[in-house]
């Protein structure tokens, strides 16, 4: 069954090829790992798996994503994605579920009686930052989940704080499959729960090991 079609995209900004085209099909349960050094294009593919960044040639096609509201059926944490730092640990998961239906609540994750949710969240750490982006990603009610290097700023107990999380929330939810894609530095904690392994050029790479 397929999930994700991947036809001939590629990707050039300011006439650089990023990404060149190619293709590949991916089931409604894949789990795949991006790997890649900094600067190899592995963030621009996961942009373009959100939806938020359109390809140069080729399209991405799904049963399950509509294509005309393909960025509402994705559930993406990243460097690309920033919350309104003004707001409040609180206030932003609070907004972000009037916007989106979610699949569990980040709070099961996360202690909301922690004093540090109230505070604005450009008063946090990077790594308190981190945890947030993470638990709302991972616990939107989305098919298709995306993360960029998930386990950047988190310490030890951090990531295997992440590791429960996403274990438990790659369970299908109401019936509905899950894709997962993880873009790692071949981080072996961050792409534990993934089956397969792309390069962001579409070669067939060996997983680390964890």
């Amino acid at each position: 069954m397929v999930g994700l079609h991947w036809n001939g995209v590629g990707k050039q900004i300011s006439g650089t090829e990023i990404i060149h085209p190619w293709s590949a099909t991916w089931s409604p349960e894949a789990r795949v790992a991006v790997l890649g050094a900094n600067g190899s294009g592995k963030s621009t593919l996961i942009q373009l798996l959100s939806g938020q960044m359109p390809p140069s040639v080729g399209e991405l096609t799904s049963p399950y994503l509509d294509q005309d509201s393909w960025t509402m059926q994705a559930s993406w944490a990243g460097p690309g994605v920033q919350p309104p730092l003004d707001l409040s640990g609180l206030e932003w998961v609070a907004m972000h579920g009037q916007l989106r239906a979610w699949r569990n609540d980040p709070w099961k994750y996360l202690d909301p009686s922690d004093s540090m949710w109230s505070r604005s969240l450009k008063s946090l750490s990077s790594g308190q930052r981190q945890r947030l982006l993470l638990a709302v990603a991972v616990c939107t009610d989305a098919p298709l989940l995306l993360l960029d290097e998930p386990c950047n700023h988190l310490d030890e107990s951090a990531q295997n704080w992440f590791d429960r999380m996403l274990q438990a929330e790659l369970e299908p939810a109401h019936g509905a499959a899950r894709m997962l894609f993880v873009a790692s530095n071949h981080n072996p904690k961050e792409v534990r729960h993934c089956s397969s392994a792309v390069s962001p050029q579409g070669d067939s790479v060996p997983l680390p090991k964890y």
